[in-house]
């Protein structure tokens, strides 16, 4: 069993791959930069906006190449914020500072046509991000040609933290058949943003690791279970439970299709209630959420099973799944860890949650 090419995705590399994939109407740019040293006290002029790293004279956005034509400044800092404003902008409840960018990126989204819930999330997420320890958001208008009209239907802002500034820039795209998006790598950016939410304190946080192999067990059989624990050699640790195992045994369990979709329910309402209560919101907040609904973890959540079990069945379809401690429970709290094996007629995924 092969596991997936270690790789670091950054949050925002991680939206601008499920804009792409979730949004396919629009395109989103996420470039860091540089402040000056001094303090912006009022408005700063076109000049000085251009200077710095992330907003040059010209600049390449999603929709093309775009020039600077105006500044528009808005005072975004929150003294009192006292929650996560990433995670509560992702259901729909931006803080102070953060609620500014979150309308700009709304408004323009709801503008281009229908929103559904599950994109409304993560350009919640998206603002609150850029916003975060942000002191000033700037919404900067463009044109396509140095003298041509500003372009209304693009978004870009530009939020500075003291010396760093973020531009995101917006733009909407034809839907066209794109390149498809390598599973290991889309793996790699749901991964890194459920360990965003997912935190079990300051310092640590829920690990996802996804590994692909194959077989060469005859599952078209009266009983596939069986012969897959017979037949299969394991990748050297992991092990299918036999009759007379312990439930604390090392060893993987056996779950039919039931099964399985009943502790995926359970895993993703306890990793929505495991993000929630990372805010001070969730304690001014006892209703239960709506799953799938406003929460952008439970979202990821589906994208990383879909996009595994995509992978390991093909075509057919035919799926059967091994477990240890799942559904996910105490391993979102630091405590111990869970696996799920997935089967399919050639192909296998081991999925390993750690704290």
């Amino acid at each position: 069993m092969t596991a997936t090419e270690p790789r670091w995705v950054g949050p925002f590399e991680t939206v601008e791959c499920l804009f792409r994939l979730w949004l396919p109407g629009w395109r989103l740019a996420l470039v860091g930069g540089k402040a000056p040293e001094e303090k912006w006290t009022s408005t700063p002029s076109l000049t000085e906006v251009t200077e710095y790293g992330a907003f040059p004279g010209t600049f390449d956005g999603p929709g093309g190449q775009r020039h600077p034509l105006a500044v528009e400044r808005f005072d975004i800092h929150d003294p009192d914020e006292t929650s996560d404003s990433p995670l509560c902008a992702s259901w729909g409840l931006p803080t102070e500072g953060a609620e500014q960018a979150y309308e700009f990126l709304i408004g323009v989204l709801e503008s281009g046509g229908s929103l559904n819930r599950r994109g409304r999330a993560l350009a919640g997420y998206a603002a609150g991000y850029l916003a975060a320890d942000a002191t000033d958001l700037l919404r900067i208008a463009v044109t396509a040609e140095p003298g041509s009209p500003a372009l209304d239907d693009e978004l870009h802002l530009l939020v500075r933290s003291w010396m760093t500034t973020w531009r995101l820039s917006l733009a909407s795209a034809p839907i066209v058949p794109d390149a498809p998006v390598e599973a290991e790598y889309r793996i790699a950016c749901v991964t890194a943003l459920l360990s965003e939410f997912l935190r079990i304190n300051n310092t640590d946080e829920v690990n996802f690791e996804v590994s692909f192999g194959t077989h060469d067990v005859d599952l078209d059989v009266p009983d596939p279970y069986d012969a897959f624990r017979t037949g299969w050699t394991g990748d050297g640790h992991w092990l299918i439970a036999e009759e007379g195992d312990d439930e604390d045994d090392d060893v993987l369990w056996a779950l039919d299709a039931a099964s399985l979709e009943a502790a995926l329910i359970d895993s993703e309402r306890n990793i929505v209630q495991a993000a929630r209560a990372a805010t001070m919101l969730w304690e001014f907040d006892d209703t239960t959420p709506e799953i799938p609904g406003d929460e952008l973890v439970s979202w990821l959540a589906r994208d990383l099973y879909g996009t595994i079990a995509t992978e390991v069945t093909g075509p057919s379809g035919t799926l059967l799944a091994f477990a240890k401690k799942f559904p996910l429970d105490e391993v979102l709290c630091g405590e111990g860890d869970s696996c799920l094996l997935l089967v399919g007629p050639e192909r296998t995924a081991l999925v390993y949650i750690s704290g």
